[in-house]
This record gives structure tokens, sequence and C-alpha cells, in this order.
């Protein structure tokens, strides 16, 4: 993936909102004769009256001016978003931004991730339009001592397609994780939840928690030489593969072609067939019918015995060069061991059903382009309906209320998050499926970066505490 150099340009964040703005192109209209008494008056007069009227009708109407932003990261954590898009300003690509967003969450954010998580990346050009990539580093890795599962995936990416140096990527997270960070909501819950304060201690949101041990490794890792580092990949470990496509309502869908990404397949398709049009959307019997496809399909391809459980992170980046980067990670919690993190202890016999995913317009090429994970496959069908059948923008898409389906006839849906399904909804479910339970904090999260023409947007998921920075 190639890079090219821009001038330094202001950093954002989602809570403080972008506008729309155009960058002037400008009219030649003088000539060297027009810059001569009462002509040059006449012309620099009316030159200047059309630019203010045209700044007082582009502000009524966008707003203040801001630059359309170059690029942006989401992730579950406002500092990993910043890391991320802090690579993207030094000139790196939305790998590069990927896996520092990763490393940063594998410190911020130990409840859902770590450095021994596996997962898989999903890679994009939309300028060469070339089909995606995945890069696949789940199942029984052989890892080298001392080199934990995600670095061995992220030193692949880096090997295949990253453009800054693998110091650069790593180092942020080191630093973070020496210096300290706010103890998040989430957190907090996971430790409370799974009973794991034996892990960090008693915890409180906005202390600060300094992850001493987790910092050295950090910063071993960081000064692996490049040329080191690459030795440790072995030969098909990780996997590098082409993304599974699929059409839904004019759109292409590019999934990792593992187990889960034909499941999301069938069920879209047959969600598909019910023609449900955005007006569709806001009545019962739509939330019903992707429901029970949904359940359908869990029975299908038995999805609750097949694939292991576990915690998943999720980084969504769109660099200035149109590449677009999906990473999920997942891994099942065990114990800390003494370089700082925790091992993950997840049966390698079952694949995982996490995966990342990219949404592209069909038949408009300047259409929507859309960058996100999910942790499962009822979020994943929910996520790409609310986007694309209901037509709801990043923001509303990724924060519309959820399911899960718990197994044995069981629905699980959000007890606290807001907005939540209606009343009306909740009967029409319960004649499908009696036993609806609410499924307490934290939840899975998903981030979103979405391109439409050269409108950047991007958005975090509040399940997950992060805020998305543009820049």
């Amino acid at each position: 993936m190639t890079t090219v150099e821009e001038p330094d340009v202001a950093e954002t964040r989602e809570d403080i909102p972008l506008k729309r703005g155009k960058r002037s192109t400008g009219w030649y209209v003088c000539s060297e004769e027009c810059f001569s008494g009462f002509r040059f008056v006449v012309v620099a007069f009316g030159t200047l009256t059309f630019v203010i009227t045209v700044a007082l009708l582009v502000q009524i109407y966008y707003g203040d001016y801001q630059i359309v932003p170059h690029g942006s990261v989401s992730t579950d954590n406002l500092e990993c978003s910043k890391i991320g898009t802090s690579v993207l300003k030094q000139g790196g690509n939305a790998v590069d931004a990927a896996i520092a967003g990763a490393f940063c969450l594998a410190v911020a954010a130990p409840h859902v991730t770590g450095l021994d998580a596996e997962g898989h990346m999903i890679l994009y050009n939309h300028r060469t339009r070339f089909p995606p990539n995945v890069i696949d580093f789940t199942g029984p890795l052989t890892v080298p001592d001392n080199i934990p599962r995600l670095v061995l995936g992220l030193a692949f990416a880096h090997q295949q397609y990253g453009s800054l140096a693998w110091k650069d990527l790593v180092q942020p997270s080191a630093e973070l994780a020496e210096r300290g960070y706010l103890i998040s909501k989430q957190l907090v819950q996971a430790v409370t939840r799974s009973k794991a304060e034996h892990l960090y201690g008693r915890l409180e949101p906005g202390q600060i928690l300094r992850l001493e041990n987790l910092s050295k490794t950090l910063y071993r890792i960081a000064d692996i030489p490049e040329n080191e580092l690459y030795t440790f990949i072995q030969r098909k470990q990780p996997v590098l593969s082409q993304a599974l496509k699929s059409s839904f309502n004019n759109y292409d869908v590019y999934v990792p072609n593992t187990p889960i990404g034909p499941a999301l397949v069938s069920n879209l398709k047959k969600m598909e067939s019910f023609n449900f049009t955005e007006k569709d959307t806001a009545k019962p019997e739509y939330t019903y019918r992707l429901v029970e496809a949904t359940q359908d399909t869990y029975a299908e391809y038995n999805i609750s015995d097949r694939f292991h459980e576990g915690t998943s992170s999720n980084v969504a980046v769109i660099d200035m060069n149109d590449n677009y980067v999906s990473l999920v990670t997942f891994s099942a919690r065990g114990e800390l061991n003494d370089n700082g993190y925790v091992l993950d202890v997840a049966n390698k016999d079952k694949p995982c059903s996490r995966m990342p995913f990219i949404v592209i317009d069909g038949s408009f090429i300047c259409g929507r382009r859309i960058v996100l994970g999910a942790g499962n496959l009822a979020v994943a069908t929910e996520l790409v309906t609310t986007l694309l059948v209901a037509k709801e923008n990043a923001t509303e898409g990724i924060e519309a209320p959820r399911f899960y389906v718990l197994g044995n006839g069981t629905l699980g849906v959000e007890g606290s998050h807001l907005p939540s399904f209606n009343e009306d909804v909740i009967s029409y479910l319960k004649t499908l499926t009696p036993n609806i339970l609410p499924v307490p904090e934290p939840y899975p999260s998903s981030n979103i970066v979405e391109k439409f023409k050269d409108d950047l947007s991007s958005h975090s998921d509040s399940r997950g505490g992060g805020i998305a920075s543009r820049f």
C-alpha cells in the first residue's frame, strides 16, 4: 500500500462533530489590463461581494468551515483511536494504524483483547478495487517462545503491508502501559462479572491503571529488529487469503472465508428474500423475521456448539489513500502471566464466530463504503440490515438495539443499552421465543468508519466506551 505526504492538519474526534467543507479551486478571471484604475476597483469589489455571499451561504448550509477529514480510526478507547490517527498523520497507512490500535487495546482494554489474542484482518483498496484480502491468525499457530499470538499476526500484516517502522507502531502502547490510563466503566464491569479481581485488583472507574510488566514486554517487542521479527513467521502461519464476496441489497459484502463467513452470507440471503423496505424496518414483523432467520441459521450451522466463546475487539480504519482495514481480535480469558498479559485458553479445535467485514456499494463507485466488525453472527446480521435496509447512518446503525442468540431456544436482549426494543417488538418476539433474557453489561462492541463520496464519518460503539478519532 502506498502513502502520500500530506500537510499537517488538525485532529478531531467524533464527540466534536465534523462539518463538511470544500477546498476552493479558484477562478482566474483577471488579465493585466483589469488591474488599473476604476476597472480594478469594480472587479475587486464585485469579487469580494461574491466571495462573502458564497461564504455566508456555505456557513448557513453546512455550519463552520472545516477541512474534509483525511482518515479515521475507530476503536474501543479514545487513546487507541488517537494513536491510530497519529500513525496516519506520520505517513503510515491503514494497516499501520490498525496494528498500532490493536497494541493499544491490548493495554487499555485487557478485558476484551490481549497480546495472546487471535484474529482476522480484512484489507481493501477502493482505488484499485481488487478483491479484499484476509489475514487469519487463528487456530493452533506455532507461536515461538515469548512471541505472543497477536504479535505474530500483526508482524505478518506489517511484513506484507506495513510502511512505518515496527517500533513506531508498538512503542506508543508501551509508553501508555508505563504511564497508565483511566480505567473504563467497561473494564470494571468485565472484571466484576468474571470475578477476575485477582488479575488487576479492585478497580474503580476513573482511577489510573499502570501495567509495568506489560510495558516492559511491549518495549521488548518494539525493539525486536524487523528482519529478526519476520523469522518467527512460519510457512502458512498466519494465512493470507481472498475474502468471500456476497451481495445484499445491491451492496457487495466481503467477509473472511472461514466457517462463520458462509453462515453470514446464508443469513443475509434469507433476509433479502423478504424484500423489506426502509419503512418496513419500523414494524415489529421486521425484527421478528430477523430473529427467526438468525435462529434458523444458528441451528443450521450449529453455531452455539461449533464456535468457541470469548471476548472481542474491533479496529476500523480508512486512510487518505482509500485503504480500508478492519481488524477483529478475540480471546478467552485465562491467567495473567509474568509478562503482563492474560493467556488465551480458548479451545483451538473450535473456530471463532467473530468477524471483520467490508461493505461496498455495488452500483455506485462513490457510494457508501463501510468498514466494521462484529462479535458474532447475530450482531453482524443486525448491523448489515440496519445500515442497508433501514438505511441508518454510522452512529445510529451502530447504536441500534441488538438481540443475541443464547442457545437452547433462548433469546437475549440488552438490558440497559439505549435505544432498546420497544414493548411492541418484545411482545411480538415472545410469540416466537417466549424465553427472552436481559443480557448484562458489558456488551460486545462494533466500531465503524464509513465513506460516502469524499465525506468520511466514524463512530465507536458506546457499548465499548470508545471514541473515534479523525484528522
